[in-house]
């Protein structure tokens, strides 16, 4: 497994992909948190913090294994200014002076919840001094950190059943803590991945 430097210093190289059109439809960000060392300063192998979202009533994506993000509001400047707010937000994780942008991965087509029209999700690298520990908020159900290694194992593989209009469609997923990282999140873990060179991830 890389150093967190090696893998930032090859994000600098990485060209993401930037959905044309983007600025048209509504936008959201999301921010990918590695660390490197555990809360007392101790040298771990390279960690991305994981989310489980809280399970309601009417959303879809309820109880699902996601990165921390949202939807810009008329007082974010920006997609990165959302990801940051919503970071804070959900996990307490104050942003100012804590963490270094270290890349960017490629823009995610996807829809709005409840409404058919588009929205793109722009994904942001980011790294903190210490995995620390946080405090989930009523959107996040449960919070933690995952060694970048459980990604690559291969019996950590496992398929998920997704139901669209009443149709049952197997899609991958990883077990990351006992819990299924699939779809649009797991297609940024792989691109993630795929940057920093570990080819192994297919």
């Amino acid at each position: 497994m890389i150093s967190i430097d090696t893998l930032a210093s090859r994000l600098q190289t990485y060209r993401p992909r930037r959905m044309p059109g983007r600025r048209w439809v509504r936008r959201c960000g999301v921010v990918l948190l590695l660390a490197e060392h555990g809360p007392d300063g101790e040298a771990i192998a390279p960690a991305l913090l994981m989310m489980r979202r809280t399970e309601r009533l009417g959303d879809p994506w309820s109880g699902h294994v996601s990165f921390p993000g949202g939807r810009v509001n008329r007082h974010d400047v920006d997609t990165r200014a959302a990801a940051l707010r919503e970071l804070h937000e959900e996990t307490g994780f104050a942003p100012l002076g804590q963490l270094t942008p270290i890349g960017r991965l490629s823009d995610r087509l996807t829809r709005e919840h409840a409404r058919p029209l588009p929205m793109v999700i722009s994904p942001y690298v980011y790294r903190a001094d210490r995995a620390v520990s946080l405090q989930p908020s009523a959107e996040a159900a449960r919070l933690w950190w995952a060694p970048l290694s459980h990604l690559l194992a291969p019996e950590r593989r496992r398929t998920v059943i997704w139901r669209i209009a009443g149709v049952p469609l197997k899609a991958p997923a990883i077990d990351v803590g006992g819990a299924r990282l699939w779809g649009l999140s797991l297609a940024m873990a792989k691109e993630l991945l795929r940057a920093a060179g570990l080819t192994r991830f297919r």
